[in-house]
């Protein structure tokens, strides 16, 4: 509730506070007293848009603040979600420099004016008579069902579950995405796959072809030279090995004379058997090397593959054309992974759904639940306030998709008068009306929630007599449940507060200035006698004031 409200330096005001109290409290004053620059001050607070004209004394800044119990409220989440200090008592505070800036404040912390208006949504509920949009708004009224079939808890839990289903549903968006973009390149990507492995490279083996393609290519002239270089080895007369067979004979006579024969006949023995090994290795290639011009052919083909390859792809060896292929294997198998992804997204979108349906319906059953309640006692309260023709039919009806409050969407259709077909709140009802219509909706919220401080500024204008009785009785019972500020020019809806501020102008040295003081019993019977009699007092307007505050 709205407890204090300080004004500083504000249109015709000087320095101003006013303690507002719980219950219903009335403003009352002659037209042109301030009310409305009262108001205006508080709406300033509340985060409107500020005007340099406002300032009293331009050369001064205007201060304005705004002191508000919020404890029965449960506004700590949106404290925690700005960074914001929570007090139970807490304090809005809006500056006007006289340069035309503006400066706003919650609890002495800076913010900016976007949050102080998103708070004052949450604490003050403004109405005139041609201002009451809330009520005409699909979400507002999907809430009056919510509210009277107790669906706060359902719809938590719907919400979080709701939000996971927006989450998935994204990740699937995002999986397909990408999943359309590699198709896109998919197909050359899988033919580069394909003809790297296709390919079976192996490491080293660009040297190994490169030596037997060479040995193929010089074969006639490789036998001859083995064939030459065998002869002379092995040539049965002037042959390396027959020759050094006959040395080793003749110095094998003479080791026995001494240990130096010896080790050279040692060491042309050992000449002489690698020679007849390396004779009988070249015998082996001289037999084994033949003229192969197919296999020559698939080499080279090989070879040129390989090269062929290494240019594509634009690297040196055949280790970078493995690691390419691996590259190439790892974004291909990335389709079949995403594809894999989306399937399992779906099936879990798939669980989550069944959630959403099964609370939906049970959400949906307590709103149906809950309609004949909130139109009785709209209709009641209606009657009450002199519409007792009024027609009110709720629909509610079944979305094709999930959205945050379930899967229904709702219609209020009204008509004020009999004959006439009920038709969209704001296409059916006039100023007078909707105000009415708002008091009802109001009221019936006030008994099952608690409400923000509703602040109702002249919405009985153009009523009178029993309505106008029936209208403060009804401002009366909603203040049992709510803070009530009225804003009135009727008698018969101030003498229903139980207080009473009276807005009135003074001249102090030269200068106007609006000033509010709380009316005793004494004054307030004072007060609404003279708003019945006008300009005179007179004993019958004291005694139909007695007789409206319930005093006789």
């Amino acid at each position: 509730m709205l407890s204090t409200l300080r004004v500083n330096n504000f249109a015709i005001i000087d320095e101003l506070e006013i303690d507002f109290k719980s219950g219903m409290t009335t403003l009352t004053g002659e037209t042109g007293a301030g009310k409305s620059i009262i108001l205006g001050a508080l709406k300033l607070v509340l985060g409107e848009r500020a005007d340099l004209k406002a300032l009293k004394n331009e050369k001064e800044k205007c201060i304005i603040e705004a002191i508000f119990n919020i404890k029965e409220l449960e506004l700590q989440t949106f404290f925690e979600e700005n960074d914001l200090d929570y007090e139970d008592e807490s304090i809005l505070r809006r500056e006007l420099l006289p340069s035309g800036k503006s400066r706003a404040f919650i609890n002495d912390t800076p913010v900016k004016v976007s949050i102080l208006h998103e708070l004052s949504e949450l604490l003050i509920d403004i109405h005139s008579q041609f201002n009451t949009p809330k009520i005409f708004e699909a979400d507002f009224q999907l809430s009056m069902l919510d509210i009277y079939g107790n669906n706060k808890e359902l719809l938590k839990e719907y919400k979080t579950v709701f939000l996971n289903y927006i989450a998935v549903k994204k990740k699937i968006k995002e999986a397909q995405n990408s999943l359309e973009n590699q198709s896109q390149d998919l197909e050359y990507k899988l033919h580069l796959w394909e003809e790297l492995n296709n390919a079976s490279l192996r490491i080293g083996e660009l040297e190994t072809l490169e030596s037997e393609i060479k040995s193929l290519s010089n074969v006639e002239e490789i036998i001859s030279t083995l064939n030459e270089t065998y002869q002379f080895l092995e040539h049965p007369e002037v042959g390396i090995v027959s020759q050094l067979n006959e040395a080793s004979n003749k110095l094998n006579r003479i080791t026995d004379f001494s240990s130096d024969y010896k080790s050279i006949y040692d060491r042309l023995n050992s000449s002489k058997i690698e020679l007849q090994d390396i004779s009988g290795e070249m015998s082996h290639l001289i037999e084994s090397t033949e003229l192969n011009p197919e296999r020559l052919l698939e080499l080279t083909e090989r070879f040129d593959l390989i090269h062929k390859l290494l240019r594509k792809h634009d690297v040196l060896t055949i280790e970078d054309l493995i690691e390419k292929r691996e590259q190439l294997e790892t974004q291909t198998s990335g389709f079949d992974n995403l594809s894999d992804l989306i399937i399992h997204l779906n099936k879990e979108l798939n669980l989550i759904s069944d959630k959403l349906d099964k609370l939906s319906l049970k959400i949906r059953k307590n709103r149906f639940a809950s309609i004949d309640t909130i139109r009785e006692n709209i209709l009641s309260t209606l009657s009450q306030l002199g519409m007792e023709n009024s027609q009110l039919i709720i629909q509610l009806n079944e979305t094709s998709d999930y959205t945050l409050t379930g899967k229904d969407e709702v219609l209020f259709l009204f008509s004020a008068n009999k004959g006439m077909e009920p038709r969209v709140f704001e296409k059916s009802v006039s100023g007078g009306e909707r105000s009415r219509l708002m008091l009802a909706i109001k009221k019936l919220l006030a008994t099952h929630q608690h409400l923000p401080t509703l602040i109702l500024d002249e919405i009985d204008t153009g009523i009178s007599g029993k309505v106008a009785n029936e209208t403060g009785k009804v401002m009366q019972e909603m203040s049992q449940n709510m803070q009530l500020l009225v804003i009135t020019h009727l008698p018969q809806v101030a003498s229903k507060g139980n207080h009473q501020l009276k807005v009135y102008k003074e001249v102090v040295d030269e200068t106007t200035k609006t000033n509010v003081k709380e009316l005793s019993q004494t004054e307030r019977l004072s007060e609404i006698a003279q708003m019945i009699s006008g300009s005179e007092l007179t004993d019958a307007a004291l005694n139909q004031a007695k007789e409206l505050m319930n005093l006789n």
